[in-house]
């Protein structure tokens, strides 16, 4: 079995599991759907030092669904989401292009009728829906190529607050679980023939902030 088919029967077998813990607490749960959108800084880091890398902007946006638990304080909210955002390594950007999905346990308190904050933790699955790699050469000739992983996992750590009974907006840490991607690239010698191949794991983590509306 290849990689590829190990990581989708585990990505699944995560996505049953998430189910299955929802279903039971979510059966007597007030339910609100809404919209989602948003910006993240991405921060990318490397296993190699050679390669100059920088923040940058994306965004997000899609469908979200709360569930408001029995127990006081407790809730549950869903979302899929498309996500864009541009990486840049040593000058050249890239567009990373996902479908995501996120799962987070919250606990909130209220403060009058109209304002509440609230934090939140839990897993995002995220699946490629843009280029797999990216390959290009530098103005010395030399050849660099990117490859994105086709699923990843990671974990959400938010807070926020809702007011005016319709909105939320809030702050996340996106933590990744594993890789987000590989870099390959090779440097020349003196003659063409004298090369030097190098290969770099690459990890990114996010700022975000998003604003919900719940109709």
């Amino acid at each position: 079995m290849n990689n590829k088919n190990i990581r989708s029967k585990v990505v699944k077998a995560l996505l049953l599991l998430l189910a299955l813990q929802i279903s039971p607490a979510t059966s007597e749960a007030k339910v609100r759907f809404g919209v989602t959108g948003g910006f993240q800084l991405t921060d990318m880091s490397f296993s190699h030092d050679a390669l100059n890398k920088s923040n940058r902007l994306g965004w997000f946006a899609g469908p979200t669904v709360k569930f408001t638990l029995p127990v006081v304080g407790l809730g549950v909210d869903v979302a899929a989401l498309y996500d864009q955002r541009d990486l840049k390594v040593d000058q050249t950007v890239f567009k990373q292009k996902s479908v995501v999905v996120q799962g987070s346990a919250r606990y909130g308190v209220g403060i009058g009728d109209m304002l509440g904050i609230f934090l939140k933790a839990g897993p995002q699955f995220s699946f490629n829906v843009g280029d797999d790699f990216v390959h290009w050469l530098t103005t010395e000739e030399e050849y660099k190529q990117w490859s994105l992983q086709e699923t990843m996992l990671s974990i959400n750590l938010g807070a926020g607050v809702s007011f005016a009974k319709h909105f939320e907006a809030d702050l996340r840490y996106n933590i990744p679980i594993s890789k987000t991607s590989d870099f390959t690239w090779n440097e020349l010698g003196d003659e063409l023939w004298d090369q030097t191949w190098h290969h770099s794991k690459s990890r990114t983590n996010a700022w975000s902030v998003s604003v919900t509306y719940f109709f």
